[in-house]
């Protein structure tokens, strides 16, 4: 049996559409039920915070699994990358109040300083020390937008998607960090022992790929 973890939320349909794409069944996974462990045919789906998925993998629970670029990238974790889904495509930026955005127009030491609100503390991190900028890390797990207005950070590091919700918050785009997509990730050991029932799946994801 092969044993797929999967990340709730957001992608989860996308996800599904492209596990059914690959032929895997998926019938089981659109009922919408309680249970985190799913059993359809040849294939168990681990279902599971987006941010547990690569520890899953890499602790040997999941053979392998779709996952964010973000959460991959955040995470660190030596995964074996499979492919680009193309899938739950969305990018990862710097945002704030417009009164800063002059800030992000000029060389890097002018964002001294700055507080920035995220949950991917990591990313954002690497992202303003390429630049030359020391920042203060704000680490937050939901609802981020609120952090400028609470006087709590200066800016944000978040998913940005159709930027509705900055918006709804008085938030700007002030600097792009990168494109997210869904990934298919498998453990060293899984890539190495259990190839012959991964190949079929990555070969198939090349076709599907979402262009």
């Amino acid at each position: 049996m092969l044993t797929v973890a999967l990340p709730t939320g957001r992608v989860m349909e996308e996800a599904r559409t492209l596990l059914k794409n690959l032929g895997l069944p998926t019938e089981a996974l659109g009922q919408g039920g309680r249970d985190l462990v799913v059993e359809e045919g040849t294939v168990r789906y681990l279902l599971a915070k987006p941010t547990d998925v690569p520890v899953y993998v890499l602790w040997g629970a999941a053979d392998l699994a779709l996952a964010g670029s973000d959460v991959l990238r955040e995470s660190g974790a030596p995964l074996v990358e499979l492919g680009d889904t193309g899938y739950g495509r969305c990018r990862l930026a710097v945002a704030g109040p417009p009164a800063i955005s002059a800030l992000f127009s000029g060389a890097g030491n002018r964002r001294q300083g700055l507080r920035v609100a995220t949950k991917y503390p990591r990313i954002a991190e690497g992202h303003f020390s390429a630049r030359g900028t020391q920042v203060e890390i704000v680490p937050l797990h939901g609802s981020i937008e609120l952090a400028p207005r609470l006087a709590m950070a200066d800016c944000i590091l978040d998913i940005v998607q159709t930027g509705s919700t900055l918006r709804a918050n008085g938030l700007v785009v002030l600097e792009d960090v990168g494109p997210v997509s869904l990934r298919m990730v498998a453990s060293p050991r899984s890539a190495r022992l259990r190839w012959d029932l991964i190949a079929p799946l990555v070969r198939a994801m090349e076709t599907h790929r979402k262009r």
